[in-house]
């Protein structure tokens, strides 16, 4: 299963990187295998251990929040496990063109 979840703590700030740092040392320190991104970051593992992550980010975040939205996107593909980078080498290989990835 792969899941891209971004977390927008809500309030009087407009920089985030803090809140979102003490999220992403949960992810780092979890085990699950993961990717940073500019707009979220993406998990790979199984239900259980991915969304217990989430989770747990979310209640850190909200910590210091009195309101926190997290999106989550979910990818769950049965009898296949496509890693991160099976799935961009699929799309360049089919485009034909030399991607950004």
């Amino acid at each position: 299963m792969m899941v891209q979840f971004s977390i927008l703590p809500v309030g009087d700030t407009h920089h985030i990187s803090q809140p979102i740092s003490k999220a992403l040392k949960i992810v780092h320190d979890s085990g699950v295998e993961y990717r940073l991104t500019p707009m979220g970051t993406l998990l790979q593992g199984d239900w259980q251990e991915v969304m217990a992550v989430i989770k747990r980010c979310h209640n850190a975040v909200q910590e210091d929040f009195d309101r926190v939205i997290t999106h989550i996107k979910i990818d769950d593909v049965r009898n296949n496990e496509p890693t991160f980078d099976h799935k961009l080498e699929a799309v360049q290989d089919k485009s034909g063109l030399e991607l950004n990835i």
